[in-house]
């Protein structure tokens, strides 16, 4: 970073108009002839700030994923009286960045469920659907951005299952039917096919990436909750641990294996990290809004956490939205004091 003894006694750059933020350019200073300021190129810390609340009226197990200003939330269940204990919805909502759009519903009600994909073009599979008995399905559903339509059944039922891919090349990972399973499947658009197994079975783990390269991380126990995998296109591998030892994370779904975010968790934490291929690291980042989540939208500088379960259920802390961003290099203007 430059100094004052190393600039003392020479010209600073004049310019028109600042300069275009790059990664090198921390500390360097110019005068802005334009509006008369001095200015110097600093970082800033990542953050996360507050959007819209969703109006779902599930207050849990609502899986949500696309992209920051383009995704989706859908399903989830609200507590109701015994013997039923939760209801469970079809309701599907769509963020564009600044609000929540109710959309055609899912033919099958779920919660705690998978999905896979951009939100124009997805697919949603498994999931509970009911709290007594405690039911679960294997039936999938794709998604064109308007209406729902039926895909081929999963050949292993499960819910809390981990996800990743697209529409047309999407993985169900792993899930709970007890125990935590240690199967994996592939979905071609049309079926499903099993894909090589976990070395260790995981339920309510996070997926990002592709089904050629695939990001696994965290989980519910008896699995280690810092827990993270990755997938080669032909086998899994162990990978470094996460940082916060956490369960029911979020995840930058459109993230992918070397440029992935998970938030929140249980016990209830705040607490984001990135991981950059090799490694996790904690992020200045906190969320707003504490609590565990299922699915996530965005990418490792863009995610979006919105559906949430948290210390205050059935308020509307559990449908608040933020919005990540990562840090870079900006500019402030220097003042005298």
């Amino acid at each position: 970073m430059t100094t004052y003894k190393e600039i003392r006694g020479k010209l600073i750059k004049k310019v028109t108009a600042d300069p275009t933020p790059a990664a090198n350019y921390e500390g360097e200073m110019w005068y802005n002839t334009t509006i008369g300021a001095l200015k110097v190129a600093q970082q800033v810390a990542s953050a996360w700030s507050s959007g819209p609340t969703s109006s779902s009226p599930a207050t849990s197990g609502q899986t949500v994923w696309g992209a920051q200003t383009a995704a989706a939330l859908a399903g989830g269940s609200f507590p109701a009286p015994a013997p039923a204990l939760s209801t469970v919805v079809t309701v599907v909502q769509e963020y564009d960045g600044s609000s929540w759009t109710t959309v055609n519903a899912m033919s099958q009600a779920r919660t705690v469920f998978g999905a896979a994909g951009p939100q124009t073009s997805s697919v949603v599979f498994g999931g509970r659907t009911s709290g007594n008995p405690f039911q679960y399905t294997d039936a999938t559903e794709e998604y064109d951005g308007t209406n729902w339509t039926g895909g081929g059944a999963l050949g292993n039922a499960a819910y809390y299952m981990g996800a990743a891919g697209t529409q047309t090349a999407a993985f169900a990972i792993g899930g709970l039917v007890q125990p935590s399973k240690t199967t994996t499947q592939i979905y071609n658009g049309s079926s499903w096919t099993a894909a090589p197994s976990l070395p260790t079975g995981t339920h309510a783990s996070r997926g990002s990436g592709t089904t050629s390269a695939t990001l696994l991380a965290s989980a519910a126990p008896p699995a280690p909750k810092t827990i993270s995998m990755e997938y080669d296109s032909s086998s899994w591998s162990t990978g470094n641990p996460t940082v916060t030892p956490a369960a029911y994370r979020g995840v930058s779904s459109l993230g992918g294996q070397t440029d992935s975010l998970l938030w929140g968790g249980e016990p209830f934490t705040a607490a984001t990290e990135h991981y950059d291929g090799t490694n996790w690291s904690a992020e200045a980042a906190t969320l707003g809004t504490p609590g565990s989540t299922t699915g996530g939208g965005g990418t490792g500088t863009t995610g979006l956490a919105a559906a949430r379960s948290n210390p205050t259920p059935g308020t509307t802390t559990n449908r608040a939205t933020e919005e990540f961003t990562a840090a870079f290099i900006g500019s402030k203007t220097v003042t005298s004091s």
